[in-house]
């Protein structure tokens, strides 16, 4: 089974290998210089010694040679070779009887090199210094130093000691900072964490204000926090207009289903055939009202899940209005109707559901007409649908499109439709990327007025 870690453990698991790598290569490049500095130090001590050598044998001699310099035991060898034989003729004591290096020098040239494990010495590598060298009496030496390396190592061994030492305090200190400083990092989060349970896990309304503390500062912690509060209150919001929706519709719909359970016992009794045939009629129209409530609320669903479906298509606006004013005119009802050519990329069927609920509405709630417009308008298509009733309260005019909002308490749901027709024509307008107002004629009639992008007119 996977184990998922952490974001703490991840965080440490992608931070220390990188500081194992960077500890490793800075401890790396210590070692390498330590050691380059500590044998560039061996070499100068040898050729110094080496140059010091060959003046004293131009003025002493070989005899007296080793007796002017000496040294303390064991830091320095010195071997003086004939050059021709390679003879060892003048050393230090306990040096070896060969030399140290194959002596091959030219003149003024200083030759340094190393050698490993002399024998009758201490284990550990030398420098040696070779230089070419003169007698007073003009007889030619080949002069060795040997310069022991064992300071060096040993001290270079302590200050690797010293390095790894200080690489593990150094690596268990940068594992507690990220430890502690991811920690402080992630409080916040934990903190907004079990704000946000409590909030799901109590059913008390939310307090006003800010449902999650926002960190001071303007990092990413303090815009995830208000970027919660805002999906928190879009969610408070979405779920008080399901709850009230899912009320609503099911108020709606128990109403027309009693009243045709009541017909249906009535139709199952024997009564004369005209009474049943009334009854029946009513059943129908009971059903066909319940039908429309079903549509509607379906319409207003698919809207609220960003599923409404559009059927795009070159649409005159202008044949759909007339189409549906047509419609009306036929069961009697007074329309005034002007429009001019619109075309515009649209749904035709869902404009014809807009046009509609317009004009029903104004049926309901008109004196004795109806006028409806249709313009152009700059790339904007401008239709108006008036009444000449009394215009909708300026407080009221946005709450008009709420659904099941019935701003006239005095009808029945019989004559004053579902409450539902203004909110799905603001759900169409505004998938058409259009607007809708409710606002006033200059005649002081009630006017629905609705927007929509068509372009500019056709010349």
């Amino acid at each position: 089974m996977r184990v998922r870690l952490g974001l703490r453990s991840r965080i440490l698991a992608l931070t220390m290998p990188v500081v194992l790598l960077i500890s490793a290569a800075l401890a790396g490049l210590v070692y390498i210089s330590l050691n380059q500095v500590l044998e560039a130090s061996a070499r100068d001590v040898a050729e110094a010694e080496v140059l010091e050598l060959r003046a004293g044998l131009a003025v002493n001699g070989v005899s007296d040679l080793i007796a002017t310099h000496a040294v303390a035991g064991g830091t320095r060898i010195l071997q003086v070779v004939e050059p021709r034989t390679g003879e060892v003729v003048a050393a230090t004591g306990g040096a070896p009887t060969s030399p140290l290096v194959r002596p091959e020098v030219e003149g003024s040239q200083v030759r340094i090199g190393s050698v490993e494990d002399l024998p009758g010495q201490r284990p550990g590598s030398y420098v040696v210094a070779v230089a070419d060298a003169v007698d007073p009496e003009g007889t030619h030496y080949t002069l060795l130093v040997g310069v022991p390396t064992r300071v060096e190592a040993a001290a270079l061994g302590q200050s690797t000691e010293f390095a790894f030492i200080g690489a593990v305090g150094l690596i268990a200190l940068l594992g507690s900072v990220t430890t502690f400083a991811v920690g402080q990092a992630l409080r916040p989060v934990e903190r907004m964490r079990d704000q946000v349970e409590a909030i799901t896990s109590s059913g008390a309304p939310p307090r006003p204000g800010p449902a999650l503390e926002v960190p001071a500062g303007r990092d990413e912690l303090a815009r995830l926090a208000e970027t919660m509060n805002h999906l928190l209150d879009r969610m408070e919001h979405a779920d008080a207009s399901r709850r009230a929706f899912v009320a609503d519709a099911g108020h709606e719909l128990r109403s027309p289903l009693a009243t045709i359970r009541v017909l249906l016992d009535r139709l199952a009794e024997e009564r004369p055939p005209p009474e049943r045939a009334s009854v029946s009629a009513r059943a129908s129209a009971e059903v066909d009202r319940l039908a429309v409530l079903v549509e509607d609320l379906l319409t207003l669903a698919s809207a609220d899940e960003h599923a409404m479906v559009l059927h795009r298509t070159e649409v005159d606006l202008d044949d759909v209005v007339l189409a549906e004013t047509g419609a009306l005119r036929a069961r009697g009802m007074p329309v005034s109707v002007a429009v001019e050519p619109v075309r515009l990329d649209a749904d035709p069927a869902r404009l014809g559901r807009v046009v509609r609920n317009l004009l029903e509405n104004a049926e309901r709630h008109m004196t004795e007409v109806v006028r409806v417009r249709l313009a152009h308008e700059g790339e904007e298509a401008v239709l108006t649908v008036d009444n000449d009733g009394p215009p909708i309260d300026p407080r009221d005019r946005e709450r008009v499109f709420g659904r099941f909002v019935r701003l006239d308490d005095s009808r029945t749901r019989g004559t004053g439709g579902t409450g539902l027709g203004l909110a799905i024509v603001a759900e169409v307008v505004a998938a058409h990327d259009g607007t809708v107002q409710a606002t006033e004629s200059p005649e002081g009639w009630c006017r629905f007025a609705v927007r929509l992008p068509a372009g500019p007119p056709a010349g």
